[in-house]
């Protein structure tokens, strides 16, 4: 069996292709107090084929600010996990170039209850759009792109 600091994962900001959900899943269930828990809930954000205007997307790229993206999201962690029956709760996200389908991001919550890690998944998500120094770079099919924050 795996030792425990082989499978940890830090909520944070990752090059794509440096962690992948089964890790942060075996992350999660590595946590002591996962005997506590009666369900683990995940959300997997993908690049989808339309802006929010409706223009289409064919790629996509994600830039950061390492620093501050990280405490941010440190921070949203730590303030989500004193949410009732939150047992653990692991938020990543992937930078680099990414074409239509690829993830982006992983929320993997640890709940008591399936009730509280639904509505931990879906504050978790609200909160990491506003609060995390992340940039795409949405590229259209007309050869033209844009930078949202």
């Amino acid at each position: 069996m795996k030792s425990n600091k082989l499978i940890q994962v830090k909520s944070g900001i990752y090059r794509k292709g440096d962690i992948e959900l089964e890790r942060i899943i075996k992350s999660i269930k590595a946590n002591p107090n996962i005997k506590k828990a009666g369900s683990i809930h995940t959300f997997t954000g993908i690049v989808r084929d339309s802006s929010l205007n409706g223009k289409p997307v064919v790629s996509m790229k994600i830039d950061s600010y390492d620093e501050l993206a990280n405490k941010s999201i440190i921070d949203i962690c730590e303030r989500l996990k004193k949410e009732k029956g939150i047992i653990d709760i692991k938020l990543v996200h992937l930078k680099g170039d990414f074409d239509l389908s690829e993830d982006l991001v992983y929320v993997v919550v640890a709940s008591a209850h399936r009730k509280e890690g639904f509505g931990v998944i879906r504050k978790a998500v609200e909160m990491y759009k506003k609060e995390i120094a992340v940039w795409k770079k949405e590229n259209f099919s007309d050869g033209s792109s844009e930078w949202i924050h």
